[in-house]
């Protein structure tokens, strides 16, 4: 879905990862492990927030 998605807009991607802080795109591991802590028992007093996975995006 996403090469498709960065051939119909080239440079898009580029220009995404060089505004984000981190300085590069995310892996899908990444994201994975959030979503993943988020259904965990680890999580289970967590309601009502937004946890933004974005490499410093929205900081």
């Amino acid at each position: 879905m996403s090469g498709t998605w960065a051939s119909d807009s080239p440079g898009l991607a580029e220009r995404l990862i060089a505004g984000t802080p981190l300085g590069r795109g995310a892996d899908p591991a990444e994201i994975a492990e959030a979503a993943a802590w988020l259904l965990s028992d680890r999580a289970s007093y967590v309601s009502g927030t937004v946890l933004p996975v974005d490499g410093g995006m929205a900081a």
